[in-house]
This record gives structure tokens, sequence and C-alpha cells, in this order.
């Protein structure tokens, strides 16, 4: 990691799953980390524990905004998980 760079969660909806691996290829190149779960969420029903960790530890969150994300209820989720978690 260069000095300077920062941690990202990116969040996104399913069909999105082109765009979201290229803002996290366009990131990793400028000497960022990223966390996407296409590339980085194990199988299995740890889910919510994996949403969890994607949101702690100091990350930013990027959002790939299209309308299936918008009217995704998990999206919804996640906006309002990294929100409370600014306020805590």
């Amino acid at each position: 990691m260069v000095d300077g760079a920062q941690r990202f969660f990116v969040s996104y909806a399913g069909v999105d799953v082109g765009w979201v691996e290229w803002v996290a290829w366009t990131l990793e190149a400028a000497g960022h980390r990223t966390l996407i779960q296409v590339w980085d969420f194990g199988a299995g029903p740890s889910f919510v524990g994996e949403m969890h960790r994607s949101l702690a530890g100091g990350r930013r969150t990027v959002a790939v905004l299209s309308d299936a994300y918008l009217q995704s209820a998990f999206a919804t989720w996640r906006r309002r998980a990294q929100w409370i978690g600014r306020l805590t």
C-alpha cells in the first residue's frame, strides 16, 4: 500500500458487478485497497458478518449507484449501517 492510500468497501447491486470490479481495479491500480463482495466474501451464511467486517475498520465506502442499487433492500441497510457507524 502506498503512502496516503485508503481502504475502501465498494457497495453495489449484483447486476452491477462489472462496474464494481472496474472501480476496484481502478482504486487498486492507484495503490488503494478494496473490499468487494464478489472477490472477498466467503460462501455460506456469513453474509451479515461479512457486511459488518466490510463496514468496520476505518474503511471508506464507495457506492456504485444504479436503479438496481437504489431499489435494493440490502443497499438501504448498508447505507444505514454506514451512517449509524459514523455516529458512534
